[in-house]
């Protein structure tokens, strides 16, 4: 029966206790206004973010091995189902639940299926600069998107041009009880991050929400303010909404760029969790559990979910020492949903925009611009282009353009490779640039180093850089072509070499190769091109010097 058990259950420390406990309450209080609050940014009603926090905190529990990651909503995802299904259906209509329920069911599936295939590389195609360029203009745009219920006003959209067109069309039909609660809201969060102790600052979120309540409540103002409204009490059911297979197509491509991101957010929390407690995390593991997690939260409901860094952060810096403290939040959100829905009914909308503008308005940042900049123009540029691209067109387009343009930036680079000459470092075995030292050559040989592999990409560039060197060179004999650089080649570059050495040697010029390494040579084994090589293929290239170099004069 324990050998059934998660590794942390089994090998529990009464000494965990008192943390686990601690963290499992402050992740609870942060948990519960942040759930409400993003299944509005997806355009639910508030509850189904009760529903998607619970199976996952249970889930992730059993599965993943992340001591203190925390499963469930989370702002950028909200914005990516909001985006995707407001496509498909009208927000607060059944049919947009289906699809949200579907939309997590769908990518948890694909997380599961990335994970038995062993396929958690994928998350690489999201570049550095990407991921932060997405990040910061999803986080822009769910900011905007607060900015009406802010005013009491009902907002909408998925892109720049479309929220400031809906605000600024309802700015005459401006609710000013309902501004007032939003701007004391967010003037109390703001103040209590920069003036309290972390420890009562993350529970200002929970006693907005409170004062929302009573306030509401004491003044009779239950229509007089948009509300939370009915939230029906009760633990929610397993269930599967039936959905045509039509409608299951739509969601597909969503779904698999919703499991992308989510992942690689999970992934990057988890490993940031791992570092003071030097573990390892097992990308696949996690690609498992988080798919678990958001079927877990489909089949009760909710709507897709990712390991928080706020809320996991918190929970670590609280003492979680293991996943009980998730169960114990799991346990407080019943509570909540169990007793405390008739008191949710009179919270008002502008606190919840309130807290998600607070919450989510800092993770707006430049500096992995300012950082791609100094490193890689062409990061800048894809950073630029997919924080523009997400505001103007949505946070699909912008994502999709980012990675193209960091993919074809990638392709520019690599096709274009860096070719140096090489000469011998005087009294040394070390080959260097002779641009940038004091080096030696030998009369009538090039060494010429490619640093890049050859693939299709650039084998024609290549040929042609080498064609032009040697027609520079009208004394040249032989060309060395050092590959200590060369981790791959295709069938287009074998072609290449082949060609180029028949080429070269009715030009007079002898083709040699360099430092080839083992992969690489296996290769050029399985095209036959070694044994054409033979007496031409050097392991170093001091031993190509050492050949080609006219003997030493000795003195008669």
């Amino acid at each position: 029966m324990r050998a059934w058990l998660p590794d942390w259950l089994r090998h529990y420390r009464r000494e965990w206790l008192a943390g686990d406990v601690i963290a499992g309450l402050v992740v609870t209080l942060l948990l519960v206004p942040q759930s409400l609050a993003y299944a509005l940014v997806a355009g639910l009603p508030a509850e189904v973010g009760l529903y998607a926090s619970l199976p996952p905190l249970l889930l992730y529990g059993l599965i993943g091995r992340s001591h203190a990651q925390s499963v469930g909503p989370m702002a950028v995802t909200s914005l990516l189902a909001a985006a995707t299904l407001a496509r498909l259906a009208e927000p607060g209509s059944g049919d947009y639940l289906t699809l949200a329920v579907w939309l997590a069911l769908l990518s948890g599936l694909m997380l599961i299926g990335l994970g038995l295939a062993r396929l958690g590389f994928l998350a690489d195609f999201l570049s550095v600069p990407v991921l932060a360029a997405f990040t910061s203009a999803s986080a822009l745009l769910i900011v905007l998107s607060q900015l009406a219920p802010l005013a009491g006003l009902k907002g909408g959209g998925a892109s720049l041009p479309v929220l400031l067109a809906g605000l600024l069309g309802r700015l005459d039909r401006l609710n000013p009880a309902a501004l007032a609660f939003g701007g004391a809201t967010l003037l109390w969060l703001l103040w209590a991050r920069r003036a309290l102790k972390p420890s009562l600052a993350r529970a200002a979120p929970v006693l907005a929400v409170l004062a929302g309540v009573l306030a509401v409540r004491q003044a009779g103002l239950e229509s007089g303010v948009p509300v939370v409204g009915l939230v029906p009490s009760g633990l929610p059911s397993p269930s599967l909404p039936a959905l045509p297979l039509a409608r299951l197509g739509e969601l597909m491509l969503p779904a698999f760029f919703m499991a992308l991101i989510n992942y690689v957010q999970s992934l990057s929390v988890a490993q940031l969790l791992a570092v003071p407690r030097r573990e390892r995390v097992e990308p696949d593991r996690e690609l498992l559990a988080l798919g678990v997690c958001n079927v877990g939260a489909g089949l009760f409901g909710g709507f897709p979910v990712t390991g928080g860094l706020t809320r996991s952060l918190v929970n670590a810096a609280a003492g979680a020492h293991s996943q009980l403290a998730s169960w114990l939040s799991a346990a407080g959100i019943a509570l909540v949903l169990l007793f405390a829905g008739s008191a949710l009914q009179s919270l008002p909308l502008s606190v919840l925009a309130a807290t998600i503008v607070a919450a989510v308005f800092p993770s707006v940042r430049f500096g992995a611009l300012r950082e791609a900049w100094r490193v890689d123009r062409a990061d800048a540029v894809a950073f630029v282009l997919t924080f523009a691209l997400v505001l103007l067109l949505g946070v699909e387009s912008g994502l999709v353009a980012g990675v193209l343009v960091s993919l074809g930036a990638w392709l520019w680079h690599s096709s274009r490779p860096h070719m140096v000459e090489v000469g011998q470092l005087p009294g040394t075995q070390h080959y260097r640039n002779v641009a940038r030292f004091t080096t030696e050559t030998l009369p009538g040989v090039l060494l010429l180093r490619v640093d890049e592999s050859l693939y299709f990409g650039n084998a024609r560039l290549v040929r042609d850089a080498l064609l032009d060197k040697v027609a520079e060179r009208p004394q040249l004999t032989t060309l060395v072509l050092i590959m200590s650089a060369v981790n791959r080649l295709d069938a287009s570059a074998v072609v290449m070499l082949e060609w180029l050495d028949d080429h070269l040697a009715a030009r007079g010029v002898t083709l040699a190769l360099a430092e080839v390494k083992g992969p690489v040579a296996a290769v050029l084994a399985r095209a036959g091109l070694l044994e054409r090589f033979a007496g031409r293929h050097f392991l170093s290239t001091h031993e190509s010097w050492r050949h080609y170099a006219p003997p030493p004069e000795f003195p008669i």
